[in-house]
């Protein structure tokens, strides 16, 4: 960026930092947000992170290092994406996804069973494959990557350690960051996680803020009083990857429709062609 772009690029993300507050602060509760942007050409906007750094519930965001992990070892040779394996010892626990309703004698692959834990995001997946790479082994990579706010505690649906305040945190700046890791290919696996997340099949809603030409790869994380999505988002004026979290939320269906207004303006000003011209 040149010494001329440089102050543009800082107005811009001043301006849009300040309406982005603005919508997050409206909902009360607890919120955060990190958006890194990237462009083919010209000054994007500088990075924006509001409470970046705070450690907030994960919600289904917790997949992603499991994720990562996941293919980590995949990589190193210590799974094979393609064994399939039986699940019909994990206890289905509901609460989203399809492999409650298979036939528990159904053997999937890991990378069907990655699948179900990112489009659909299946909990009794997701559980498994926590299992099979170990919670302690997702949190000590996490930790040497950096994302130091974000930590593994319990399983997918286990309210009782959720009462007993044993919760999966990330950082909206740890999640944004691990999502630039994968953009960018820096991570084994990064370009098929990128693509299960493209497969997202539960977002309609936040995906119904964007044109048809909006390239989304995403993940939604929801409990009872939280909502937080994350995701790259691309078009033919440049790109960003993003984290929203909502906590401590009295009404649900207003932070979702916060959430995507968020991702509506992140498209207008770093992914649209002619950025904030293409509102």
């Amino acid at each position: 960026m040149s010494n001329v772009d440089q102050p543009q690029a800082e107005d811009t993300a001043g301006a849009l930092a300040g309406r982005l507050t603005a919508l997050l602060d409206a909902l009360g509760g607890r919120t955060a947000l990190a958006v890194i942007p990237f462009a083919p050409t010209g000054a994007p906007p500088g990075e924006i992170l509001l409470r970046a750094d705070d450690a907030l519930p994960a919600a289904s965001l917790a997949k992603l290092p499991i994720a990562v992990e996941l293919m980590r070892r995949a990589d190193l040779g210590q799974f094979d994406l393609a064994e399939r394996l039986d699940t019909s010892a994990e206890p289905r626990v509901g609460g989203g996804g399809v492999l409650d309703f298979m036939d528990p004698g159904t053997q999937l692959t890991l990378a069907d069973l990655c699948l179900l834990m990112l489009a659909v995001s299946d909990n009794t997946a997701a559980n498994f494959l926590l299992d099979l790479v170990g919670m302690g082994e997702v949190n000590e990579t996490m930790g040497l990557l950096g994302f130091t706010q974000t930590h593994l505690a319990r399983r997918f649906m286990d309210w009782e350690a959720r009462a007993a305040r044993r919760e999966n945190l990330t950082s909206a700046g740890d999640c944004a960051r691990l999502l630039a890791l994968v953009r960018g290919g820096a991570l084994p696996g990064a370009n098929r996680i990128r693509a299960l997340l493209a497969a997202q099949q539960v977002a309609d809603d936040i995906r119904a803020w964007l044109p048809a030409s909006a390239a989304l790869a995403h993940k939604t994380g929801e409990l009872p009083d939280v909502f937080a999505d994350a995701g790259i988002l691309s078009g033919p004026g440049g790109a960003c990857v993003f984290c929203v979290l909502t906590a401590e939320q009295p009404h649900l269906p207003t932070a979702r429709e916060t959430v995507g207004r968020i991702v509506r303006m992140l498209w207008n000003e770093c992914c649209a062609a002619g950025n904030a011209a293409a509102r």
